[in-house]
């Protein structure tokens, strides 16, 4: 069972999260994720080991061999009676005895992409939690494994038989936009990015072909995001970052730049902080904007702690509102009620009643049967 403490910390894990910790923690068989590359296997396995305040341990074994992973010869003695025998034995990685001092969660990335030597290696592990004779793991350390797909996303994979299939716990590991964004990418990638998967979520994840080795995935996008914020700022105004993004995107996400940089053009023209910060200056621009648009800007606007807002702004904010069409404007008043606390906050409350017909209906609508 959980100590009152590991209770608090779990309840932290997201429910993916805790499925692949009470898997792992079980230990009996090896929890088993595959996926496509990029679909954050190693970061949903370190974000648990974060959460739990375990060490995080990745090996990677397409790029490892043998020895990594405790199959480094050494010969030793062992008296047997009034005998001194030698014997083979193994080496223990460093990686190991280190994971024996704490609370450790080991991933073995690439199972199925590994030499058939190293996923030997891996497997005794894996299943014995064991190197060689005389080294066992503690019970402080989790271990879980990961792999991809195949022909179905392009990788050289190596198929396991019904027996090792049988000591595998397998899942399917998937990762949806939304997932995606409120469990990682509103606090680490770039807001501009953010906004894009908010209102073209079939992008996150994009095929690669023929014509670019380059493609989205989520891992993708954070590699172009941490290339606008490191060189740019998180705060730099898409105009600063356009003109070098046209040359690079692609090499980040293939095709799917297209795609972005004209979002990233259309942006440029009027952007959220415009709308909040100068709506009379923009409203003929608005004034051509379709309903995609107008819905870019207000998964934009969702982004802003309406509490911090300024009088005007929250002004602003009630005029470009008024403009959007109803099932937008409830579905946002709707956001405002579930993530703001204090609606009796005078600025708070008058911006809401501004809206005090739509309201109304959406108390009718929610108004519990008899």
């Amino acid at each position: 069972m959980l100590s009152n403490e590991q209770k608090v910390k779990f309840g932290t894990l997201t429910e993916r999260e805790q499925l692949y910790f009470m898997v792992m923690r079980s230990k009996s068989g090896v929890l088993y994720i595959t996926a496509k590359p990029g679909v954050a296997k190693s970061a949903i396995a370190k974000s648990i080991a974060d959460k739990m305040g375990y060490f995080y341990a990745d090996v990677r074994l397409s790029l490892v061999d043998e020895t990594d992973v405790g199959l480094y010869p050494s010969l030793s003695e062992v008296v047997i009676g009034d005998k001194s025998v030698k014997c083979l034995d193994f080496v223990v990685p460093r990686w190991a005895v280190e994971a024996n001092s704490r609370p450790t969660i080991i991933h073995f990335e690439e199972l199925n992409r590994a030499s058939l030597q190293v996923r030997n290696a891996a497997l005794q592990i894996l299943l014995e939690r064991s190197i060689g004779v005389d080294f066992k793991f503690n019970d402080n350390v989790l271990m879980m494994s990961s792999g991809n797909l195949g022909d179905e996303d392009g990788t050289d994979v190596e198929e396991f038989d019904g027996a090792l299939n049988n000591r595998l716990i397998h899942y399917s590991h998937t990762l949806s936009a939304d997932e995606w964004i409120n469990n990682f990418a509103k606090d680490n990638v770039h807001s501009l990015i953010v906004s894009f998967i908010k209102s073209y979520p079939d992008r996150l994840y994009q095929n690669s072909n023929e014509n670019t080795k380059a493609y989205a995935t989520p891992r993708s996008w954070t590699f172009m995001s941490d290339f606008i914020i490191e060189n740019f700022g998180k705060e730099a105004s898409t105009k600063d970052f356009l003109p070098i993004l046209q040359r690079i995107a692609t090499g980040f996400i293939g095709n799917t730049a297209q795609k972005f940089l004209q979002y990233c053009q259309e942006m440029i023209n009027v952007t959220i902080l415009d709308v909040l910060n100068r709506y009379d200056d923009v409203i003929a621009d608005l004034s051509k904007y379709n309903r995609d648009k107008k819905s870019e800007l207000i998964n934009s606007l969702k982004d802003f702690d309406i509490k911090k807002l300024t009088e005007k702004q929250l002004q602003n904010a009630t005029k470009f509102l008024k403009t959007v069409g109803d099932d937008e404007l409830s579905a946002y008043l709707l956001y405002v009620l579930d993530n703001i606390p204090d609606v009796a906050d005078p600025k708070i409350k008058s911006f809401l009643l501004s809206f005090k017909s739509v309201l109304q209906d959406l108390k009718k609508i929610n108004r519990p049967t008899k």
